[in-house]
């Protein structure tokens, strides 16, 4: 089933198909089509290891999502580099037996940020979010299907020893018994005043999604449509 950009979003940030995270996520579009996102995430530090030696052994788990260590504020850069997409602030942590990440990215125009989360969650040619202007001359900011390229194929690896097996199934327990934690919400700001979304909740001209345990393997692929009144948004033909 394809991934939807929310859920690429999280997975991009860390396990969010596969465990106990906190993840919520703030997108704010401006009147140019460029913006910010802001990342805050919080996961137990046994479910962070448990990730980190599943993919130190090779499992494939659909998405190529990075361990908690590797992801720093130079490796993030370099992800982004030539993307329009520029890090403003990060921060890493760890105390009460959870990891924390906080980062705050800026980027030119949706299709920048969308390359990001495709790469950080191996998902290249995947889905992302575009504007496209509408026949009633407002705005739509939905799921777009960009020709990312494909992200380089892994060499095969060996099988594993009985041994090895038992280590993968451990550690995939870890993960699946956390997953009734689940707990991840995106926040989607847009500078126009909002006409409609299939957001469950609109506050303003912000949509929010939640997504846990109940509706992770659910498509969703956000639709806000909003008026462009005074503003200089790249919109695409619908």
């Amino acid at each position: 089933m394809r991934a939807s950009f929310l859920v690429l979003m999280a997975a991009a940030a860390l396990l969010a198909m596969s465990g106990c995270v906190k993840f919520n996520a703030d997108l704010n579009i401006d009147g140019k089509g460029g913006g910010t996102a802001s990342v805050k995430m919080s996961i137990a530090t046994e479910v962070a290891q448990a990730h980190a030696g599943i993919v130190n052994m090779g499992v494939d788990m659909g998405m190529d999502v990075p361990p908690y260590d590797t992801i720093t504020r130079p490796w993030l850069e370099k992800r982004a580099a030539g993307r329009g997409v520029t890090i403003s602030a990060f921060d890493k942590g760890e105390a009460a037996g959870r990891r924390t990440l906080a980062c705050t990215l800026s980027f030119a125009d949706v299709k920048g940020i969308s390359w990001l989360v495709n790469d950080l969650s191996a998902a290249m040619g995947g889905t992302g979010l575009g504007l496209a202007a509408t026949p009633d001359g407002n705005v739509a900011l939905r799921t777009k299907h960009y020709s990312f390229p494909a992200p380089p194929r892994k060499a095969p690896t060996p099988a594993p020893t009985p041994e090895q097996m038992q280590q993968q199934g451990d550690l995939a327990a870890t993960l699946m018994g956390a997953l009734s934690e689940l707990d991840i919400t995106v926040n989607v700001t847009v500078p126009g005043d909002i006409v409609r979304s299939n957001a469950p909740k609109v506050s303003g001209r912000t949509s929010t999604w939640a997504i846990n345990v109940a509706n992770v393997q659910q498509q969703i692929d956000p639709v806000v449509v909003f008026s462009g009144k005074g503003l200089a948004l790249p919109t695409a033909a619908k």
